[in-house]
């Protein structure tokens, strides 16, 4: 299941159930979820998909290669070093770089799949070196984020035959309305389904801090003190959306991003922006992955320089 800190809030009831996850009259308890190597899938190559499979974050829809804000020519898959279980997702941000979560304890020698909207599709690649943040703190997941070196990086010629390309980096966040939100992870609020083998993808409204800090003002870690939050550093996604895509187990270390259109000469093309790394979610002792409570996210603008500084 990966780890899951268990979190007792206070006088919480109402703020729950604004977002129809509890009664007014219930005791609340959430939980703070993230995904690391330890929930990994296990699971065989699959025999080709076949066209009535479905697969999804939770709420949101499948989605195949065609699709042009699938954003699979940069989602990478990061599987143990078998290539067998799947435990957490990244983004392709050059061609021998992969963004994830430093939650995500990817280690030397763990395999690396890039492109493809199926789970075992892609360019396959070895861990060569793993830079975490240095103050990545495990508890709240603060500075949650790592840049992964890969062994033996392919060239421009074979990234394109293959139909993958690096995401472009946010370096001036804005006022973004939301992201998409892509991953490989169980399909249902409660988490009983073991993850899609096809892509799913879901878009997640931007939530300002002031609305996010009704649930985590209350939020307190085993030790008493307040889950630690970053307001620069982090994004808040999800809370009060019935209708997004909400993060579930193995979704974390994918990206948030944007998908845009450009128009040069009258020409249209997709522009692809990576806004933030998925870094842990809100859930509840019945739903592990609801819609509607707080998703969070490391903003990569946030870690602009030290993210170039790790790829150096």
């Amino acid at each position: 299941m990966g780890r899951v800190l268990s979190v007792a809030v206070a006088a919480l009831a109402t703020t729950v159930a604004a977002v129809g996850v509890a009664s007014a009259q219930s005791a609340a308890v959430l939980t703070v979820n993230s995904g690391d190597r330890s929930s990994a899938l296990v699971v065989p190559p699959p025999p080709p998909l076949s066209s009535g499979r479905k697969g999804r974050i939770v709420g949101g829809k499948a989605v195949t290669d065609l699709d042009p804000d699938t954003g699979s020519q940069f989602f990478a898959k990061l599987f143990t070093p078998d290539g067998k279980g799947f435990f957490c997702g990244g983004s392709l941000v050059s061609p021998t770089h992969v963004l994830t979560r430093a939650g995500c304890n990817v280690l030397p020698g763990d395999v690396v799949r890039v492109g493809g909207a199926r789970l075992f599709d892609g360019l396959t690649f070895k861990v060569a070196k793993v830079t975490a943040h240095p103050r990545h703190n495990p508890v709240g997941d603060v500075h949650d984020i790592a840049v992964v070196a890969l062994a033996d990086p392919a060239s421009e010629a074979e990234l394109i035959a293959a139909g993958v390309a690096p995401v472009a980096l946010n370096t001036d966040f804005g006022k973004p309305h939301g992201f998409y939100v892509t991953g490989f992870g169980a399909t249902d609020a409660k988490a009983a389904s073991a993850g899609s083998l096809q892509l799913k993808r879901g878009y997640q409204p931007l939530r300002p801090w002031s609305a996010c800090m009704k649930v985590f003002d209350r939020v307190r870690l085993p030790s008493g003190k307040r889950l630690p939050i970053n307001k620069w550093a982090q994004v808040c996604t999800n809370y009060g959306s019935t209708r997004s895509g909400a993060l579930c187990q193995r979704d974390v270390g994918g990206p948030m991003f944007r998908a845009d259109t450009k128009v040069d000469g009258g020409v249209k093309t997709k522009v692809y922006t990576l806004y933030a790394v998925s870094s842990f979610w809100i859930g509840t002792a019945a739903e592990l992955c609801p819609q509607g409570l707080p998703n969070v996210g490391t903003k990569v603008a946030y870690y602009a320089r030290w993210i170039k500084a790790a790829m150096a």
